[in-house]
């Protein structure tokens, strides 16, 4: 498949798709979590497995690259999809990008900690990051200090950065990262059906419809934004892609605003300002 025409306009709509996902999640007014997390997962799944059938990810992998890709897709998804949940559900979903945006930070420690070189451009966008987190909770970004929402939003952003890890780790093995992607969203998938039939079945009924068909929404464009960031990559690499992904949480805080009758999140200028901060220092990070 030739991904050359599609990169462009892929990495631009990365973002948008991840922020718009965050948005939505938040007008649906979800509660149940776990819930929320297993039907955006089902609604994702068509995509990821149109992905793998369109770019070779149906190839069999090691037992050591499909053991990281299982354990990535569980603490991608039952952990940290759900603690980003929680997070919007509190906070809001301008909010919440830019604290799940830390992963940055936590990816930062954890190659540290692998041994990779850090130069200042990194040390930098780290402490730009850090300064977007204490202006969101200090400056009124949050309305209300919510520190549980606040926790979770910091623990999806833990998660994802552990997550990618794993991710990576299973294509040093494999060298096939969407193969990756499909062994994730499958185990994710499978553990939350495994979690709701132990609490007594699939209580997706718990939903109303309109929520339902919300979190549906957010889960085709969570995999979308996941589908269009590997196609970009696929054609101009990670020094254009990641910029543009990480104005997420721009793309959040905006949308959320202009919906402020359904979100409750009116615009606030520190708000903005962090998510500004977060791009910022995303790009610094992996330049």
């Amino acid at each position: 498949m030739d991904t050359a025409y599609l990169a462009i306009p892929a990495a631009v709509s990365t973002g948008l798709l991840f922020g718009l996902h965050d948005v939505t999640v938040r007008v649906s007014g979800l509660r149940d979590a776990g819930s929320g997390v297993l039907v955006s997962l089902i609604a994702g799944y068509p995509v990821i497995l149109i992905l793998a059938f369109a770019l070779g990810g149906f190839e069999l992998v090691g037992l050591k690259a499909f053991t990281f890709y299982v354990l990535a897709g569980v603490v991608n998804f039952p952990v940290g999809r759900a603690s980003m949940y929680r997070a919007i559900g509190r906070i809001g979903a301008g909010a919440t990008s830019v604290l799940v945006s830390t992963s940055v930070i936590y990816n930062l420690l954890i190659g540290l900690a692998l041994g990779e070189p850090i130069g200042l451009p990194r040390i930098a966008g780290s402490l730009l990051l850090l300064l977007a987190v204490v202006l969101l909770v200090q400056g009124g970004g949050l309305g209300r200090l919510d520190l549980t929402g606040v926790f979770f939003g910091l623990l999806a952003g833990l998660s994802m950065a552990i997550a990618i890890t794993l991710g990576r780790l299973g294509n040093l093995e494999s060298g096939n990262p969407i193969a990756g992607v499909l062994i994730a969203y499958s185990s994710g998938l499978l553990v939350e059906v495994l979690l709701a039939l132990r609490s007594g079945g699939i209580g997706v009924g718990a939903l109303g419809r309109g929520q339902l068909t919300y979190i549906a929404l957010a889960g085709l464009l969570a995999a979308l934004g996941q589908a269009a960031r590997y196609v970009a990559l696929m054609g101009v690499g990670v020094s254009m892609v990641t910029p543009l992904q990480n104005t997420r949480p721009v793309a959040a805080t905006v949308t959320a605003s202009l919906l402020s009758r359904r979100t409750g999140e009116v615009f606030k200028l520190s708000t903005l300002t962090s998510s500004l901060l977060t791009l910022i220092g995303s790009v610094l990070v992996v330049a």
